[in-house]
């Protein structure tokens, strides 16, 4: 459309536009001003209001102050002081204490509890404090100081009264209210009044404004009014919550008016452009027409995969680019080709029982290899939907190279075997730590106790000194063995040695030279079968400890009075070599110890039998770090069978 057709529209809603943000922003604007202006008002009628309650306030605590000024000058220091102070507080509740000042000195002071650090402090020597004081002094008249802080603690405001005798100076009368009373009385506390918040302040020596009150020290510019206060060296500051009330007011109204502005433009605009709308419609939808078939060819041609249409009687209606350059074949072979021409085999039947799914109930997807003109075959993920046009029924259907996802899936199955093996030797690792923990819980606390215990008492005494001495060694050999322990079953996870064939004849040998003097002396009847598998590859000293371990642990745990019967075999298993040890002895409940029967320092016979309970554990240990397992099968009072699995080098 010519751009002049464009100018009148835009002209007629920009230029409402403008005039009714104009009027609607000087509205605005007026109403803003009157409501400062109100507010300032309401604001100077509050300041105003609360300077003469302060100065009221303050004015009838005068009536202590001078009457104990006119009796110091009439009749000096009164002997009865507290008597007098007490009466005076009486008239006037807010008054906290009364002081008499001789010179600066403070010499009296009623009550004395709680003040006692005042007394005798000079306040004309505090250069910090001293000022009210030489202000009240000047003027020959009662001035109100403070607030400040106070020798004896606390933050106070005070009135003082000079005291001349004779024409002289003698000193002062003093009255001291605590600030959260005085803020109180006067009202110029956040409770008092909600609408309104006030903040007290008084220029400091160093010529900083100190504030005093728990409110923000001063509010912006023109948002508050300032009162002194007579007699005090005081400022008021008086603001309003409203004021951010009439700030979010005017903005509401400015964006209202701002949006009423807008909305008049846009329909000013939109009613004058109608006709060149209405003409511009026209010219699109003529474009539009003319651009469907290239559209609809572009967005099948950019989709992903391939794109295929036909019909109820298999013939191609419509495919994309990347159909024919994935199959090989041209356009004019494929309008003559069957949908069932790509795929060969059993992939042939199950396509053609869902390209009849499709018909039938509308939807259908399957995974199959896709034969190209050079038979190379290419997994692909199939969907079909029906499609309405023309009176006609079409299949519209997408194919998805899948080829990466396939090989991705057996790279994560393959991933997945190592980390389950990764997971149960971490398992393994846990219930060691598990263990390890428990042993320095138990195992190591008690020697260490025992041993702080005795060298606290280690003193003067040589005979004493020899006991505790020889007490603290034999906790100290408990630890040392404890900690061996528990070296060597750490190190059974750790193989060092170089492995080699191992003999297990051979091995036995060493093993029943070792525990002869226990195999004679428990009469055990010990028998061997290495038939089926005469040796391993492995590291040597961990297969010595094994046949040490469970033959060992046969014959201590047999049953008393009768003769230990003992078989020693090994068997081949599909992974590798088993080594069986089953003896007659007293066996182990596993219903209650099982999952304990491994465990370090884990003992389920009785106490009579000699052992610590580390034979069992550091076996398993040695039987997991060469990548085996071991098994135990027991029935109580019938005896045990120990089978352990190892995997050949």
């Amino acid at each position: 459309m010519p751009l002049r057709n464009l100018k009148k529209p835009v002209f007629i809603g920009v230029g409402m536009f403008l005039v009714l943000t104009a009027l609607t922003q000087f509205l605005v604007y007026f109403w803003y001003q009157s409501a400062r202006y109100t507010e300032i008002q309401r604001l100077s009628n509050q300041a105003n209001a609360k300077k003469e309650r302060v100065h009221i306030t303050l004015t009838n605590t005068l009536s202590s102050i001078r009457t104990l000024a006119f009796i110091v000058e009439e009749h000096g220091i009164p002997n009865d002081f507290d008597r007098i102070a007490e009466k005076l507080l009486k008239v006037n509740p807010l008054v906290d204490a009364i002081e008499l000042l001789q010179g600066g000195v403070i010499t009296h002071v009623y009550p004395v509890n709680g003040n006692e650090a005042a007394i005798g402090y000079n306040v004309l020597s505090d250069t910090i404090r001293h000022r009210g004081a030489l202000i009240a002094l000047r003027r020959k008249d009662f001035f109100f100081a403070g607030p400040v802080k106070l020798k004896q603690g606390g933050i106070a405001v005070i009135g003082r009264q000079p005291i001349f005798i004779n024409g002289k100076f003698w000193g002062f009368a003093a009255v001291l209210i605590k600030l959260s009373g005085f803020v109180k009385a006067t009202g110029i506390d956040a409770d008092s009044n909600p609408d309104f918040r006030y903040q007290l302040s008084r220029v400091h020596p160093d010529g900083y404004e100190e504030f005093f009150l728990p409110a923000p020290a001063i509010p912006n510019e023109g948002d508050f009014v300032t009162i002194e206060v007579p007699n005090t060296e005081w400022k008021l500051y008086v603001t309003s919550l409203n004021q951010n009330g009439i700030y979010h007011h005017a903005l509401v109204l400015c964006t209202l008016g701002l949006l009423f502005s807008t909305v008049v433009g846009i329909f000013s605009w939109y009613t004058a452009a109608q006709p060149e709308k209405l003409e511009r419609l026209v010219d699109r939808r003529t474009s539009q027409l003319t651009m469907e078939k290239e559209l609809s060819d572009s967005i099948i041609n950019s989709l992903p995969g391939i794109i295929y249409i036909y019909d109820k009687d298999r013939k191609f209606f419509r495919w994309n680019r990347n159909f024919e350059s994935v199959s090989g074949y041209t356009s004019e072979e494929v309008k003559d080709m069957h949908p069932l021409d790509f795929f060969e085999g059993e992939d042939k039947e199950l396509l053609r029982n869902k390209i009849e799914t499709v018909f039938q109930k509308g939807q259908a997807d399957v995974e199959a290899y896709f034969y190209t003109r050079n038979k190379e075959k290419i997994i692909y993920y199939f969907n079909g939907n029906v499609a309405q046009f023309d009176g006609n029924t079409y299949l519209i259907g997408m194919g998805i190279d899948i080829s990466k996802r396939v090989a991705a899936e057996k790279d994560i199955q393959n991933l997945n075997a190592r980390l389950q093996a990764t997971i149960e030797r971490l398992q393994a690792r846990n219930n060691d730590l598990q263990q390890f923990s428990y042993v320095v819980s138990h195992n190591l606390r008690n020697p260490i106790a025992r041993i702080l215990g005795l060298a606290s008492i280690f003193g003067d005494d040589i005979n004493e000194n020899k006991v505790v001495v020889e007490k603290i060694a034999e906790a100290t050999a408990q630890l040392d063995d404890t900690v061996k322990d528990i070296s060597t079953i750490v190190s059974a996870r750790n193989v060092t040695e170089k492995y080699e064939y191992i003999s297990f004849s051979d091995e036995w040998k060493n093993v029943r030279n070792t525990l002869k003097d226990e195999i004679d002396q428990s009469k055990a009847v010990i028998s061997v079968d290495f038939s089926e598998a005469p040796g391993i590859t492995s590291a040597r000293s961990y297969i010595n400890n094994m046949l040490y371990n469970l033959v060992s642990n046969a014959i201590k745990f047999r049953t008393p009075g009768v003769p230990a019967v003992i078989s020693v075999k090994t068997k081949i298993h599909k992974h590798g070599i088993c080594i069986i040890v089953e003896d007659n002895g007293i066996g182990i409940d596993l219903a209650k110890n099982g999952t304990k029967i491994f465990g370090l320092y884990k003992r389920f016979g009785p106490e009579s039998i000699p052992g610590k309970g580390i034979g069992l554990c550091l076996t398993k240990n040695q039987v997991e770090s060469l990548h085996g397992k071991i098994e135990v099968t027991s029935t109580p009072g019938k005896g045990s069978t120990f089978t352990i699995y190892l995997p050949t080098a």
